[in-house]
């Protein structure tokens, strides 16, 4: 059945390394900025309200809360998908025990 046998023991034999560019680190610098201010302003335009709130606010604030969460997408998913460089890389093996001698 298989339950209850040994675990494999696996071998390490390749590593993937990854180099991230400089386009990935600008939007992720991006999102966060992005993503600070506009809260920051979303929340201060929405906290310094008084008075009665008509349809023009409403919209105001539904339009820069869309636009806000637009670009948080957008640096998001951009930072995400940015490209990496990948190297491959073989862990060197000392060969220890196998002695040969030849004439």
């Amino acid at each position: 059945m298989g339950l209850f046998r040994q675990n494999a023991s696996w071998e390490r034999t390749f590593r993937l390394r990854t180099h991230h560019g400089t386009g990935r680190g600008l939007l992720t610098v991006l999102f966060w900025f992005w993503g600070g201010l506009g809260f920051l302003y979303n929340a201060g335009t929405l906290f310094g309200l008084t008075g009665s709130i008509g349809m023009g606010t409403s919209a105001y604030l539904a339009a820069t809360a869309l636009v806000w969460i637009g670009g948080m997408v957008l640096f998001g998913i951009g930072a995400l998908l940015a490209d990496g460089d990948f190297d491959g890389e073989r862990p060197v093996v000392e060969e220890t025990g196998d002695i040969r001698i030849t004439q």
